[in-house]
């Protein structure tokens, strides 16, 4: 006999998780669109592109529920000014080198291509 009841409060339960988590399904994801600023021209294929196809991979993912509208330099900031944009909240996204910040910290210039500089663990 425990066997049945032990059963029923088991389908209980699960009937009961499925009606929780039932309205979390059907809720729509909001649509948000973020600016990306970059320190590059659009001539840049390599660079600019790079950032043009994550803008449009992320939309293609989400559904276009998550839109990156990508910006070269000098359409919103100049392009020694992206990190300065992001910081202020004028973009929410940036696309730079941290090299070109140097004089705001030393430490910035080894985020970038720097030879025989620190590996990723490090």
């Amino acid at each position: 006999m425990e066997r049945r009841s032990f059963l029923k409060k088991a389908a209980a339960g699960v009937a009961a998780t499925s009606t929780v988590a039932a309205p979390a399904i059907a809720q729509s994801n909001p649509k948000v669109t973020w600016r990306l600023a970059a320190s590059w021209p659009k001539s840049l294929d390599t660079l600019f592109g790079g950032a043009d196809l994550v803008a449009r991979r992320v939309s293609e993912i989400t559904d276009g529920n998550f839109q990156i509208r990508t910006f070269a330099a000098g359409e919103i900031v100049p392009a020694l000014q992206v990190l300065d944009a992001v910081q202020a909240g004028t973009v929410e996204l940036g696309h730079t080198a941290l090299y070109y910040y140097f004089g705001k910290d030393p430490a910035l210039a080894l985020a970038c291509a720097v030879c025989f500089g620190p590996n990723t663990r490090q």
